[in-house]
């Protein structure tokens, strides 16, 4: 499991600040990481970024028992995990819970555990379908990202299979130390392997790019740019 991220150097990503479009690009290059759906959105703040390492969480489906007459399991016992009780201090982690398809008829938190998971550290928080309770998530000051909000839950019909691995949200696999970036874009991942190797070509394309943009306001072409750097 991935308890212990490098806080000062997530702390110099995120003042960077750098845009997920570029980070997707250099990822795209390396034939590598990912882009979440974008029916995930944040729906409790429009102007956020994020940054910090997965932790995850898993959902499945519930079968029946082989016996209709043993006992069932609660519905408590089936769920619990998903309050990572095994984390005391998230900081420098984002909470990211999959299903597989996006689960949008039920919600994979609520406002009671997102507070508590903003209390806990996590720097964000990624469902790969609903949440529930919109006005105690408006409180927070850390991003929800979900498909949607809905009222009932998943308790009776799905139970978390496993914390701090992976997870998946539709054909992204998430692993437990991944990076992941957010912002008004989108959300990108980012493997643990090749973080350094990410972020130092993206302070160089970042750097290309604000002077871009500075050429163009002054009456440079755009084209002319392009063929100069080889960026757009």
């Amino acid at each position: 499991m991935f308890y212990n991220p490098d806080i000062k150097k997530l702390e110099k990503i995120k003042n960077l600040k750098i845009s997920t479009s570029t980070i997707i690009d250099i990822l795209d290059g390396l034939t590598s990481g990912s882009v979440l759906s974008h029916e995930l959105h944040p729906l409790n703040m429009n102007d956020f970024y994020i940054v910090g390492h997965a932790y995850t969480v898993q959902w499945k489906l519930i079968k029946k028992e082989k016996c209709i007459i043993e006992k069932q399991s609660s519905t408590w016992e089936q769920v619990q995990q998903f309050l990572v009780p095994e984390l005391h201090n998230a900081s420098g982690l984002i909470y990211v819970a999959g299903y597989g398809d996006l689960m949008k008829h039920a919600a994979l938190a609520g406002g009671m555990s997102c507070t508590y998971f903003q209390q806990l550290g996590f720097n964000g928080i990624i469902l790969g379908g609903a949440v529930r309770d919109i006005q105690e998530l408006r409180d927070l000051n850390i991003p929800v990202i979900a498909s949607n909000i809905i009222p009932s839950d998943t308790q009776g019909a799905y139970y978390v299979s496993e914390t701090g691995t992976s997870c998946r949200i539709e054909d992204n696999i998430i692993q437990t130390g991944d990076l992941i970036i957010s912002d008004a874009n989108g959300s990108v991942v980012v493997p643990l392997d090749m973080i350094d190797k990410v972020f130092e070509e993206a302070v160089k394309i970042n750097n290309t790019e604000n002077t871009m943009l500075a050429q163009i306001k002054s009456g440079r072409r755009l084209p002319d740019l392009i063929n100069e750097t080889g960026r757009i």
